[in-house]
């Protein structure tokens, strides 16, 4: 049984993550790009614990800093210069910090891919899209799923050949290549046998054909009705203040101070964004008083 968020109608859930997704890849000002990844790190963290908190060490915070250095590196625009580089280029201050913006962009947009997968699974997606284009659903299902499947196949495959011996005991370079390389092999073969069986599968239950009947179990309730309401505020209220929510890096740093509208803005969007972890926690806790 699917609780909190993950019971949100498909439409509601859907317009939402739109939105999320919509300031993690368009925001500037800093203000709003903090708000967009805590709330995403918070939320991932109550879907997935320990795992959430793995994933921002090991990936998202290394992300900030290699990106950082990589732009500061290759772009040598900005007025602060910290040092010379031996080819000659300048190393700006406002190049990191550009480079660190980037970088909140594509960890926010991670962190919220990941709870996306968990709340519009595979069903959901057909439910939006199958009526419009039954192909192009099957697709972009089968495409969302496809990284966290592969993910978890290649754990099992190395798994599996490290019990028989062949895999993570190779000492030497080409002896290391020659093991990823079966590993990836058979990876690969897996892939395109589940895709074959996908659509084998859907083929023989009559998916796509005219006059296909199909069962629904969601309902939009009112839950539904707020989350869609407060989704659709949030983008005309992040189109509005566009420009006083908005920050400048190159050539140099202008990140203005939000006016009273601004930190309004600001607040509601975090009340937003935090909205699937607050449907979780209340949620569970209307669960634990009726027990």
């Amino acid at each position: 049984m699917k609780t909190g968020f993950r019971s949100v109608h498909p439409f509601s859930a859907f317009i939402f993550y739109l939105f999320v997704f919509a300031v993690s890849i368009t925001a500037t000002h800093p203000l709003t790009l903090l708000t967009a990844i805590t709330s995403a790190f918070i939320y991932d963290i109550k879907l997935r614990g320990k795992k959430a908190v793995s994933f921002f060490m090991k990936l998202i915070l290394p992300l900030m800093t290699v990106s950082a250095l990589i732009n500061g590196l290759f772009n040598h625009s900005g007025v602060t210069v910290l040092f010379k580089l031996p080819w000659g280029n300048n190393f700006t201050f406002e190049a990191v910090v550009y480079g660190l913006i980037f970088a909140l962009r594509t960890g926010a947009m991670l962190i919220w891919l990941f709870s996306f997968n968990e709340v519009i699974t595979n069903d959901k997606i057909i439910y939006l899209f199958g009526r419009i284009s039954p192909k192009t659903a099957l697709i972009i299902s089968m495409a969302l799923r496809f990284i966290p499947l592969v993910i978890s196949q290649g754990e099992e495959i190395t798994k599996a050949q490290k019990g028989i011996g062949s895999a993570g005991t190779s000492k030497g370079l080409i002896k290391k290549i020659n093991s990823a390389s079966k590993r990836l092999s058979v990876l690969v073969s897996w892939t395109l046998e589940r895709g074959i069986d996908t659509q084998q599968s859907m083929a023989a239950r009559g998916y796509g054909l005219k006059g296909r009947t199909s069962f629904s179990p969601y309902l939009f309730t009112l839950k539904d009705a707020l989350m869609l309401i407060f989704s659709i505020v949030g983008a005309v209220l992040y189109f509005i203040t566009s420009d006083s929510l908005s920050a400048l890096f190159i050539p140099e740093i202008l990140i203005p101070f939000p006016d009273i509208t601004g930190i309004s803005v600001s607040v509601f969007f975090a009340f937003l964004m935090l909205m699937p972890f607050l449907y979780d926690i209340l949620e569970e806790k209307k669960w634990s008083i009726s027990r």
